[in-house]
């Protein structure tokens, strides 16, 4: 008889301690495994089998912190749990209930899943041959996937019996309230019509949210059924205009192959009196492969708002004093040299498309990295505004003849190259984009709004469209230069127009000064105030020394001014704000309170404005302020509120957003009967907001 060693034996047995349980976990049916990360358990609803009533039968995970498994789309990586059912004949069993997932991002990649808890509902329905006091066992096996960083596979066999009673027999089991948790979490089918228009690069979910207040959305995320059909990780921007829902989604992997429908899984989370409420919606959107919209207007009608926001541009008074330097020089070439005419204004209306073709960049690069932006951003800076003014400033004192650099009218740009004249049209072009940036001009603020809610080609296209527009006037002259002969002639009343126009830029540095009196404070705007002195004083010290042979002077001129520039820059402190909720006649712009006032049932007039917008204080002005409508508001019972755009608040800039807008001015008129609001024009009269008013029902 052979004789193993003692080692031998004792060397199996203790492998067998090892090997035996994981046999046992991997093949043996058991109602529970736990693993080191998660517990998986199969549990009944109730106690017992009811013949041919269906019951739910769950797999049920408890997870441990920081880890996780996934949903039917797992995300950008990992797989999602699987349930195999061995069921007795007659027996049936459904597809996997998923509760809506959690959002798991892993450093660049999206995934979607479940931590802590997750619990994967499927209902048996069993024959109706079933004869009470029998017992009926099921049996299922399922793998999953379990991560934290690394990702572990796990599997195992499971088995549940449960008795076969009357229905007055049956009971709720201990899981009872698991099952109840998870069913809050099953997406309902979508109560609105929605479809899907689809465009190269990006996917636009248009719903219709009848009957909700768009007031009360909290967030909304999309969740696509499979994988490919969007970026996981990439931003989804909303819009809501009119009640329909527009959520922006961009396409994945799959982009290239034809999409008839879109499927997937709608996430809102709404604000109510006790607080956020979570549904989830199934989504099944046609597809509509005309190219969707986040306005109802159609994009060819989208590029003539643009055309013409970029032509009543040159009417808006931020653009005035730059424009006639423009027509001077007009002027003077048309006298000199007609031939530089068209020369001249291509060269002007290069400046101007480019200066909008780069800001384009700047706000889609912005966009991209999660910031909410709108035209106008870069007035939100207090350094901005600085060195702004500084800018104007410095050319309001060449016009009076303070300091001079070149002898043309735009020897600036003259002395940054050697080409005569052509880099200084150029820069004309580029500050006219500069200042025209305060200014929303009528038609401007829809094609904006289209615009930054689009891909990045087509928002490009628009904003280089607004610059066409702008430059237009002097395109055709450029084109015609037959034009530039209705020019009055040159003479000595230019050097006149030229020192009177000084006077308008004095008063835009008035203007911007007092602009950053809303952002800085008290003792920053006088390094501010100081520094434009300092400036001044340095041009015309420079203008008295043209004639210096040396140049250690003009070096000292220029040292001196850099650092007065850079010295104010960084005293510059953002001003503490000590505004109340209530200023008289208006209100602070408060989210919480308009829902408040929403709820019940209370007018509101929301005035979305900003320091640096001309538009707005016009309107203001002209308009909101007039007697009549401050009287009509008063009678109707219109809550007036100010939404202050002029430093960054993400609140507003939601507001902005959620009604397709990329800045300010916005009005909304909140009739107080549960609809949403109506969106008031960008330029206001009295005759239009009495107008507006007229449709709300004046108080019992």
């Amino acid at each position: 008889m052979l004789r193993l060693p003692a080692w031998v034996i004792k060397s199996c047995f203790i492998s067998a301690l090892f090997i035996v349980p994981l046999f046992t976990s991997a093949f043996a049916y058991t109602t529970q495994i736990t693993t080191p990360r998660v517990t998986a358990s199969l549990i009944s609803e109730h106690d017992s089998i009811v013949p041919g009533q269906p019951i739910w039968l769950a797999l049920y995970f408890d997870i441990i912190p920081e880890w996780h498994t996934y949903w039917s789309n797992a995300g950008d990586s990992g797989n999602p749990p699987t349930i195999d059912w061995h069921l007795p004949d007659g027996f049936s069993a459904s597809d996997i209930h998923w509760p809506y997932p959690e959002r798991l991002p892993v450093g660049p990649l999206m995934n979607y899943g479940y931590s802590k808890q997750s619990t994967l509902l499927v209902k048996i329905t069993p024959p109706d041959t079933l004869d009470p006091g029998q017992t009926v066992t099921f049996f299922a096996s399922a793998k999953w996937l379990v991560c934290k960083v690394e990702c572990i596979p796990e599997e195992s066999e499971f088995s549940l019996a449960l008795a076969v009673t009357s229905a007055d027999q049956q009971s709720p089991t201990e899981w009872a309230s698991v099952f109840s948790q998870a069913r809050q979490r099953l997406p309902q089918p979508l109560p609105w019509t929605a479809d899907v228009g689809v465009e190269p690069e990006q996917l636009q979910l248009n719903i219709d949210l009848a009957n909700i207040d768009a007031l009360q959305l909290e967030e909304l995320y999309f969740y696509p059924a499979s994988y490919g059909l969007v970026e996981h990780a990439a931003a989804q921007p909303h819009q809501i205009n009119n009640n329909i829902l527009t959520l922006t989604l961009t396409r994945g992997d799959l982009r290239g192959q034809a999409l008839s429908q879109l499927d997937g899984l709608l996430l809102i989370r709404e604000r109510t009196a006790d607080g956020l409420l979570t549904r989830a919606f199934t989504v099944a959107a046609p597809a509509s492969m005309a190219a969707s919209t986040t306005s109802s207007a159609p994009f060819g009608l989208i590029l003539l708002f643009a055309l013409a926001g970029g032509l009543l541009l040159n009417f808006m008074p931020c653009v005035f004093p730059i424009l006639s330097l423009k027509a001077l020089q007009i002027v003077q070439t048309a006298a000199q040299a007609p031939a530089l005419v068209r020369q001249n204004s291509l060269i002007f209306t290069a400046g101007v498309v480019i200066s909008f073709a780069v800001l384009a960049g700047i706000l889609l690069i912005l966009r991209a990295s999660g910031e909410a932006i709108g035209w106008g951003f870069q007035l939100q800076s207090p350094v901005f505004v600085l060195i702004l003014t500084w800018l104007l400033l410095a050319m309001g004192l060449m016009f009076s003849g303070v300091w001079s650099f070149g002898e043309n009218l735009m020897g600036l740009g003259n002395q940054l190259t050697g080409r005569r004249g052509k880099t200084g049209t150029f820069f004309t072009g580029v500050l006219a984009v500069v200042v025209a940036t305060p200014c929303t001009a009528p038609f401007m603020g829809t094609a904006l709004g289209y615009a930054l809610g689009q891909s990045s080609l087509t928002a490009l296209l628009i904003f280089i469209v607004l610059g066409v527009g702008m430059a237009l006037p002097w395109l055709l002259i450029s084109l015609s230069p037959g034009l530039a002969n209705w020019l009055p002639k040159p003479g000595a009343w230019m050097e006149t127009t030229k020192q009177v126009l000084a006077f308008p830029l004095y008063a835009t540095c008035a203007w911007l000064l007092w602009v950053l009196s809303q952002q800085i404070d008290q003792a920053s705007l006088l390094f501010a105030m100081m520094s434009l002195v300092i400036l001044s004083f340095l041009l015309w010290t420079w203008q008295k020394l043209r004639a210096t042979p040396h140049i250690l002077y003009k070096s000292a001129l220029a040292l001196l001014l850099g650092a007065t520039l850079v010295t104010t820059v960084v005293q510059l402190q953002p001003v503490v704000s000590t505004a109340t909720a209530t200023q008289g006649e208006w209100q602070a712009f408060d989210r919480v309170r308009l829902e408040e006032l929403n709820r019940n049932r209370q007018p509101v007039l929301v005035n979305f404005t900003a320091a640096w917008c001309i538009t707005c204080l016009v309107n203001e002005k002209v308009a909101i302020s007039r007697s009549v409508v401050q009287r009509q508001l008063r009678e109707k019972g219109v809550v007036y509120m100010k939404g202050d755009w002029t430093n960054k608040d993400p609140q507003i800039t939601a507001m902005l957003k959620r009604y397709g807008r990329s800045g300010v001015p916005l009005y909304l008129l909140f009739p107080g009967n549960g609809q949403d609001a109506m969106v008031l024009p960008n330029i206001l009269t009295e005759g239009i907001l009495t107008d507006a008013l007229q449709q709300i029902k004046s108080p019992n």
